[in-house]
């Protein structure tokens, strides 16, 4: 336990350096979320809708199985600064029928405009439903705070703390992530997501690659490798479309 809490400080110092370390360019255009739960500051246009498929493919480490999840999302945006994501997760694992796996309603608030501070800032709020191990499913709440910078049109680096506190329970989570984007060119941009769970001692790394396609379509395609405690490893690819 005591490797475990160690492990996990140092992560979460690496993170927060790494973020620290660069809070000195010049901000500018921020884009869509990344692959996992890291959130960019961007939010939606007012009455813009954007709906979202991900399709996971992942395995245990401790030879648990395989799985695969299927992710459906609906983001709206109720003013320029104002926005709601809801998202249901259903998981079939091998030999099982598929179930609910987990969901949320997620709403985000962009402070002030892009630019106006040396980091933009943004605030989010959720109410998340999981389901556990022993079947059960866990109800909770996680505000979130938003840091994010982008430095010559190229690079995004953006950097989320928030504080998962489940309803039938006092203890809560402090959880970290990092997340890395470089625009490549046009129509490709690579990065990566860092993030981990004070609490359950886990953490995952996920490399990933953006395709802006026409129409307003978006091709996500990543690899999360599961850190600390979490055995979980997984390929996930999204498609967004924007309306």
């Amino acid at each position: 336990m005591c490797c475990n809490k160690i492990v996990g400080r140092k992560i979460i110092i690496f993170i927060v350096t790494c973020f620290l370390l660069a809070l000195a360019g010049v901000a500018d255009a921020h884009r869509d979320d990344y692959i996992n739960e890291t959130l960019v500051y961007g939010t939606l246009e007012q009455s813009e809708v954007e709906g979202e498929y991900w399709f996971d493919y992942g395995y245990k480490s401790n030879h648990r199985g395989d799985f695969l999840r299927h992710n459906i999302a609906a983001e709206w945006g109720i003013t320029d600064h104002w926005m709601v994501d809801i998202r249901t997760t259903l998981k079939k694992k091998t030999g099982d029928n598929p179930t609910f796996d987990s969901g949320r309603i997620e709403s985000r608030y962009r402070l002030f405009n892009e630019g106006d501070l040396p980091v933009d800032v943004a605030i989010s709020w959720e109410i998340n439903w999981k389901r556990l191990e022993n079947g059960s499913v866990r109800t909770g709440i996680e505000p979130r705070l938003i840091l994010s910078r982008d430095f010559n049109k190229k690079l995004n680096i953006t950097f989320n703390l928030s504080d998962e506190i489940p309803l039938d329970s006092s203890q809560s989570a402090m959880q970290v992530a990092l997340g890395f984007r470089y625009n490549w060119n046009d129509l490709t941009r690579l990065g990566s997501e860092l993030q981990y769970d004070t609490f359950e001692h886990m953490g995952s790394v996920i490399p990933q690659m953006w395709f802006a396609l026409p129409d307003d379509i978006a091709l996500k395609i990543g690899y999360s490798i599961g850190l600390d405690r979490n055995n979980e490893n997984f390929a996930r690819v999204a498609l967004e479309v924007e309306f």
